[in-house]
């Protein structure tokens, strides 16, 4: 099965179809820089042999039992869950349903957990409890004798122990950092071989103060077939191939594999799902609300995340080729001034985060040993915390090719807190350098900091949009902040952050251009860092897409609005009835992002809102979520009207927006949302054309959590010849 889906996804979505080694990105980056990232996703068949139209849709499925009424418990949940067979899904009734054990995604595979919708189903999870797709029973390993070639699906195992591992595994690929080998990974020191540092939790490459082991490398595989017995030696054939061009026996590489039974000899949980419902997460004690792990083709999709503040509503870990789809979270409704990222990453392999949008934390944290995962179209803002951050955070050791594609937020950062990062790309993101109110603070667009090696800039508009304090510098070193591009900047004296960075047709506010610069372009490294240095383009036509490469046939200079074929582009930005009757819907240019795009409200025209961006301007707010605060006094000078509010939370970092009763001068339009433009403990101001009088007496009402569904997405119709022009569009002010 495996190498067949992997074949067809090839084909379906080459650019080149006569071509299977042409990728989008030929021509651009040389082919030790980047790799195959339409592996990223669903496959195209799971094992029980359900099917997948692309990586972003699963299979369709039909109902097992009857629906589940609210208030049952956790347990009634699991025991339907356990009796579905594959290819079939549980229905949650409206209404709540308190989660105060774990909901078990693991006993059985093929099977979703669906709600009946956002709005309806509520998950309230509290405790120690939480909604859990793997289980780690025992653990088995093996040493890595052979097959150590980029590209290569088989090696051999011996010395083997624990489990005997089968097909339909997940097998993670170790080794051992750089400068490190033998049992452990205890023998040697940090060695700097200038080029792919493997480097982690370790004084000699860390920012931060952690320690931990030294095997921060790792690719998690699908084990197709498995041939020896006893203590081995074993062959073991996988897909995809190798992705690292380092893997070698002087760094003692490892095979581990987790087995969610004990009895062992068990493949892992496979295409499960968790959709269409609210997880709501209150008196928490546990790191995460889902945890996606040990887990092969699983997917959370259209999902509401309303967190607790003290943990990650999402976290993915040890697992390969899941989805991330559709998804609204809002990280701290406590607004305790945590910093929870909605989303943290460890451990994966082929994964695709598509098309969410991310509130109230730091949007997205990398935290290690992730390989060839693609993070696209997502959103974030508002990170009302102690942390003055809306950045996606590649923040822990061992991550390698991942692709950041079409993002709109405020900051990217490669650092190294607890080590070392190489060979990620990012494509065709807008980053805005900045989270309103704050924009003086931590403000700049994209930082590499040591170690951070052979990563890709291109097609990026990196800038503030209109009415906001421009970034000032183009590149800085360490200690700046107001930058466009960073290298270093935490001075660890790495030069070959700079030296071995491409950078290929950005755009920014500061230079006012969009560079296509051979100085750039690292043509001419040197030592052990010469096979990744990269060609100057012969081309500025990019591609739309470096994982999207079916839509070849979209005409990426003209910028058409719309007809794209995908089934998440086009947004309802108004209802009849929520979510069920849309009333207008809005299309964006595709791509939305880059030199070549025009006409945009971003970065001297270079940047559209993307799908994700657009739902939020326009999604209802959910009253049931906001806290009332009553207004004191307030002033009004030269457009800007400042509330003093009593009782207001998390004094630390307020923002995002608001609305306001009880006093109909300050509240126009009626029953609008206000963006703050600034706060302090005990104000909140914000942009009114004329002075209302007094707002004293009246109510700030907050947070503005959204109401969701993903039926806000639809499908955005391809348009043969000429793709369609919007439909409905309609303008909402934040």
């Amino acid at each position: 099965m495996g190498w067949k889906a992997n074949l067809l996804y090839l084909v379906i979505f080459s650019c080149f179809s006569g071509d299977l080694a042409a990728q989008p990105w030929s021509g651009v980056l040389s082919t030790a820089r980047a790799t195959n990232w339409a592996n990223a996703g669903l496959p195209a068949a799971l094992p029980d042999g359900e099917t997948s139209p692309n990586p972003w849709t699963p299979p369709a499925r039909t109902q097992c039992g009857s629906t589940i009424s609210a208030g049952a418990s956790p347990a009634t949940i699991n025991l339907a869950l356990a009796a579905c067979g594959a290819g079939h899904y549980v229905l949650l009734g409206a209404g709540t349903f308190t989660v105060n054990s774990s909901i078990t995604m693991y006993a059985q595979s093929g099977v979703t957990l669906r709600g009946s919708g956002p709005q309806g189903t509520i998950l309230n999870v509290t405790g120690s409890a939480y909604i859990d797709f793997g289980i780690a029973w025992a653990g088995g390993s093996c040493s890595w004798a052979s097959g150590f070639s980029p590209g290569t699906t088989s090696l051999t195992m011996t010395g083997c122990s624990g489990p005997t591992l089968v097909a339909g595994e997940l097998l993670l690929l170790k080794q051992c950092d750089s400068g490190y080998s033998g049992a452990g990974c205890a023998t040697g020191s940090a060695t700097d071989n200038g080029a792919l540092y493997i480097c982690g939790d370790n004084n000699a490459c860390q920012f931060g103060s952690d320690t931990g082991t030294n095997n921060h490398q790792v690719q998690v595989v699908y084990v197709n077939s498995v041939t020896g017995s006893g203590g081995g030696p074993f062959a073991v054939t996988f897909n995809p191939g190798l992705y690292m061009p380092n893997w070698a026996s002087g760094n003692t590489p490892l095979a581990t594999w987790i087995t969610s039974s004990s009895s062992g000899n068990t493949p892992a949980p496979y295409g499960n799902g968790l959709e269409d419902l609210t997880v709501y997460t209150t008196g928490s004690t546990t790191n995460y609300s889902v945890y996606l792990n040990l887990s092969y083709a699983s997917w959370v999709k259209g999902v509401r995340f309303i967190g607790s503040g003290i943990n990650n509503p999402l976290a993915l870990n040890s697992a390969k080729n899941c989805l991330v789809l559709n998804n609204y979270f809002f990280s701290d409704i406590a607004l305790d001034g945590n910093f929870p990222a909605p989303l943290q990453m460890g451990s994966m392999s082929d994964s695709l985060v598509l098309n969410n949008i991310m509130t109230s934390g730091v949007p997205w944290e990398g935290f290690g040993s992730n390989e060839a995962n693609v993070v696209a179209y997502n959103y974030g803002r508002d990170t009302f915390t102690m942390y003055y951050e809306v950045n996606f955070f590649d923040h822990h050791a061992g991550t390698a090719f991942g692709l950041f594609e079409g993002n709109q937020t405020g900051i990217f950062t490669g650092d190294n807190t607890w080590g070392t990062h190489d060979l990620d790309t990012l494509f065709r993101n807008y980053w805005s350098g900045w989270d309103p109110p704050y924009k003086t603070i931590n403000q700049r667009g994209v930082e590499y900091d040591a170690y951070s090696r052979f990563e890709n800039a291109v097609g990026n508009s990196i800038g503030p949009g209109p009415g906001t304090s421009p970034l000032s510098t183009y590149q800085a070193t360490s200690g700046n902040q107001g930058f466009i591009f960073a290298f270093d900047n935490q001075g660890n004296n790495d030069p070959l952050v700079l030296a071995s960075s491409m950078r290929w047709g950005n755009c920014d506010t500061v230079t006012n251009t969009c560079r296509f610069q051979s100085s750039e372009v690292p043509a001419a490294l040197s030592g052990n860092a010469v096979p990744f240095q990269n060609s100057v383009p012969g081309m500025t036509n990019l591609p739309c897409s470096f994982f999207l490469a079916g839509y070849s046939s979209i005409n990426c200079t003209s910028h058409p609005s719309g007809g794209t074929g995908l089934n998440w582009w086009k947004v309802c930005t108004s209802w009849t009835t929520f979510p069920t009757s849309c009333a207008t819907s809005q299309a964006q240019p595709f791509p939305a992002i880059g030199p070549d795009v025009t006409g945009g409200p971003y970065v001297n025209g270079t940047a559209y809102d993307i799908p994700a961006a657009i739902a939020f301007k326009n999604l209802p707010i959910d009253a049931n979520f906001q806290n009332s605060y009553g207004i004191v006094s307030s002033t009004w000078a030269g457009g800007t009207e400042t509330l003093t509010v009593s009782g207001l939370p998390n004094t630390t970092h307020l923002m995002g927006g608001f609305q306001i009763t009880g006093v109909a001068g300050c509240n126009s339009p009626a029953g609008g949302e206000f963006l703050m433009t600034a706060s302090t403990a005990t104000t909140i101001s914000y942009a009114l054309a004329s002075n209302p009088g007094s707002c004293g007496g009246g109510t700030v009402k907050f947070p503005d959590v959204r109401m969701f569904d993903e039926a806000v997405y639809q499908n955005d119709s391809a348009g043969g010849t000429g793709p369609n022009a919007p439909t409905g569009v309609t303008v909402t002010a934040h």
